[in-house]
């Protein structure tokens, strides 16, 4: 990310690669397992589904919509430097997260 976000405008960008149809079906599968856990898990705690898959999915259309209407206006705003500090953002947490394996605190 930071790479990206520091190279030229005027460098040839890579074309986005296109998935498999076998790794769209075993990424849907993955997530059919997810959805099975969580519904098996609402079974056990007898709760209400339509009220708990309603809330559910008005909380994710709504972080969707908001994720995509602020992602334009920031991209717009901020540009190459979100990416950069995108990337330096992660380095951070994967060398917390290192130490803390390691032995830290």
């Amino acid at each position: 990310m930071i790479h990206e976000g520091l190279s030229t405008a005027e460098e040839e960008v890579e074309k986005p690669r296109t998935h498999s149809f076998w790794m769209l079906a075993v990424t849907g599968f993955a997530t059919s397992i997810d959805a099975m856990v969580v519904g098996v898990s609402l079974a056990f705690m007898d709760a209400n589904i339509l009220v708990t898959a309603a809330a559910i999915g008005l909380a994710t259309f709504t972080m969707v919509t908001l994720g995509v209407m602020v992602g334009r206006m920031l991209g717009v705003i901020v540009g190459k430097r979100a990416e950069v500090v995108g990337g330096v953002i992660l380095i951070l947490i994967g060398g917390l997260i290192l130490y803390e394996h390691i032995g830290g605190t």
